[in-house]
């Protein structure tokens, strides 16, 4: 029995701890010895052990012995319960040990030559739980301020998109953005270049998250839809607009790993006429009346990585009314087309997308995002979604 041990023996049974206390001093223990009424206990923190020594039913002493019992569990204090002790059960706790009123001295003192040897290790692991709450309880505050951290930078991304879009004659259009997490690596833009002219943007940065999100707010300062001279200007083709910010994008010294995918567009509101480019974006979908689906093809090249040569086609499209022009990031590809089994396939759309297809464009805005509720993993999505529709909804 190891001699260093601090044993404290509460005395609710006179006869019983006289003998206890005796066997104990021979083996090499000095226990503390208190009687239960009219005398506090030592505090308990110097202990190790602890011993309550019943003769029968608690009784009058039971208020008193509940106490010491529950100051002993709330202290983490290995305990020896001998005697009838069930009144004292609910006051117990996992170091607690019920020892049978009919038990002998040589039973007790070998769970006390047990509990002795354990009680050392016992409260060792008892301080690193002690520490481990301590850093649950940091981690907790950490992980809270990060959560209000990371809402607050959602939110203000959030605001960098437009609330309104600007009038744009007979076009209309309409999105879909769901962030993976707080904070997304997709965005979107449309806004006035001159009276006649709207410029759309969509971009997907590599990734989601706090880097990509802030990648995405670059993106849109960077992008430059007209160059103004004096009281002139010109607008910006869009292949030229994809070029100068990928060389903003360059300069910035990104890591390889990181790159950005985007398209963007000008619309001309008075011919109906649209032009634009493509930097390693998915090809946008164009819509007819009839539910014809097909993709806007042409050659454009991943923006900010500098060791890669760049080429942006401009493709000018001339715009029905009742035709839609699709534009997504690749988190909504898989409701949109049919995953290729082999390079060189013809790309296919899903029979979802061709039964929406001749629909208007806030029924299918709608059936999109039904879809996409219903979705398995929906709550944990595992990118970012964003779409961008543009309409003309004029008379044919």
């Amino acid at each position: 029995m190891c001699a260093a041990t601090n044993l404290l023996i509460f005395d609710a049974a006179p006869h019983r701890c006289a003998e206890l206390d005796g066997r104990l001093r021979q083996r090499g223990l000095a226990p503390t010895r208190v009687p239960v009424l009219g005398t506090d206990p030592p505090p308990l923190n110097g202990f190790d052990l602890a011993v309550i020594a019943l003769d029968g039913s608690p009784n009058g002493a039971r208020p008193a012995l509940e106490r010491a019992l529950r100051d002993l569990v709330r202290a983490h204090v290995a305990t020896i319960v001998w005697g009838a002790g069930d009144e004292l059960r609910p006051a117990g706790g996992p170091l607690v040990d019920w020892v049978a009123a009919d038990a002998g001295v040589e039973e007790v003192l070998g769970r006390v030559g047990a509990l002795a040897r354990y009680a050392p290790l016992v409260r060792r692991l008892q301080r690193e739980m002690e520490n481990l709450a301590r850093l649950g309880e940091q981690l907790a505050r950490h992980f809270d301020e990060l959560d209000q951290e990371m809402r607050l930078a959602g939110r203000l991304q959030r605001d960098f998109l437009p609330r309104e879009f600007p009038p744009a004659g007979p076009f209309r259009f309409h999105t879909i953005y769901r962030p993976a997490t707080w904070v997304s690596g997709d965005m979107y833009d449309v806004f006035r270049i001159d009276e006649d002219h709207v410029g759309l943007f969509i971009a997907d940065a590599m990734g989601h998250g706090v880097a990509a999100g802030l990648l995405t707010m670059f993106m849109r300062q960077a992008l430059v839809a007209k160059r103004v001279n004096g009281k002139a200007y010109h607008i910006v083709s869009p292949a030229d607009a994809l070029q100068s910010l990928h060389e903003c994008l360059t300069q910035q010294h990104l890591p390889n790993c990181h790159f950005v995918t985007a398209t963007y567009g000008v619309l001309d509101t008075r011919s109906a006429t649209l032009r634009l480019a493509r930097g390693g974006h998915p090809y946008p979908l164009r819509l007819s009346p009839a539910g014809e689906v097909s993709e806007v093809t042409s050659v454009g090249s991943l923006l900010g990585l500098p060791e890669v040569p760049t080429e942006f086609e401009v493709t000018e499209l001339r715009l029905r009314p009742g035709e839609k022009l699709l534009f997504y990031t690749d988190g909504m590809e898989d409701l949109l087309l049919v995953p290729r089994t082999q390079s060189g396939e013809v790309t296919r759309f899903t029979p979802d997308l061709l039964a929406w297809a001749s629909q208007p464009a806030g029924d299918l805005i709608s059936a999109l995002n039904n879809r996409l509720d219903n979705l398995a993993g929906s709550l944990n999505p595992a990118d970012d979604v964003t779409l961008l529709l543009l309409e003309h909804a004029g008379e044919p």
